[in-house]
């Protein structure tokens, strides 16, 4: 499967440097940094506006600020966090780099150890996740989600597993779609049951037929009252509390202009 292959939603955290030997995944520390970068412009961007406004006194010490800003910003920027999935040393660890230069490797486990997972999304029951580990990515569609969880389990020969079929049970996820291998070993058996069936009296057949359909609709209605009842919505959302915090610039940004038009 090539790169190329992988949904749009996949390719924003993996890149295609180092394939097929290494990839680099962001952990949650890497948007942990970005997010305090981003949240730390607006204090800087506050403080600039305010040191070119002002002048005198209050001007030196807006300008100040902005100096103390600006190094952890950019150091904020400058750090990446990955969990690293290494084909060639056949290991999985977490490395800090900044610069390109590569900090120590911790959490050094065996590659065969790495937990991939297709399951719900945890916020959204109609979309879906891939856990690769402890770190958890949302892909969205069905499909896309199984089509990653495909790609990483041909590329570093891993087990996936799946939480959807049976939840809260996790079984072993198999790719009848993507791979022909399995559509191939059921064609001899389906031929064989047609063989019997057409052996069989016609009333027989189609009593056999509507015993099946009748126990597939009852097994249907009953997996999913369960799936439904067995989800339970997370208390504590990040996407809303993030929401909050979305008219904070504007407000910061008017209270300045206020502040300004009030000393003049």
């Amino acid at each position: 499967m090539e790169y190329s292959q992988l949904p749009k939603q996949a390719q924003r955290f993996i890149k295609p440097a180092g394939l097929p030997d290494k990839v680099r995944l962001p952990t949650k520390y890497h948007y942990i940094f970005r997010g305090f970068a981003i949240l730390g412009l607006l204090p800087l961007s506050a403080s600039l506006l305010m040191a070119l406004t002002l002048s005198g006194a209050e001007q030196t010490f807006y300008q100040v600020v902005t100096c103390l800003l600006c190094p952890p910003l950019l150091l904020l920027v400058l750090l990446k966090h990955h969990l690293i999935l290494d084909n060639q040393t056949q290991q999985r660890f977490v490395q800090l780099t900044i610069l390109g230069y590569h900090g120590k490797k911790s959490h050094l486990a065996p590659l065969q150890s790495t937990e991939l997972l297709l399951r719900h999304n945890s916020h959204n029951r109609s979309q879906f996740e891939l856990k690769l580990h402890d770190i958890v990515y949302p892909i969205g569609d069905l499909a896309d989600t199984k089509l990653l969880a495909m790609f990483f389990a041909n590329l570093f020969k891993l087990t996936a597993k799946e939480q959807i079929s049976d939840f809260p049970h996790i079984h072993q996820l198999t790719f009848d779609s993507a791979t022909g291998s399995v559509s191939r070993e059921k064609i001899p058996n389906t031929s064989n049951k047609q063989a019997q069936v057409e052996s069989k009296p016609c009333a027989e057949v189609t009593l056999s037929q509507a015993r099946h359909s009748q126990d597939n609709n009852q097994n249907n209605q009953s997996a999913v009252p369960i799936n439904s009842a067995s989800f339970i919505e997370p208390l504590l959302q990040p996407k809303l509390v993030i929401r909050i915090f979305y008219p904070l610039p504007f407000l910061m940004v008017f209270g300045f202009i206020m502040k300004y038009v009030g000393s003049l």
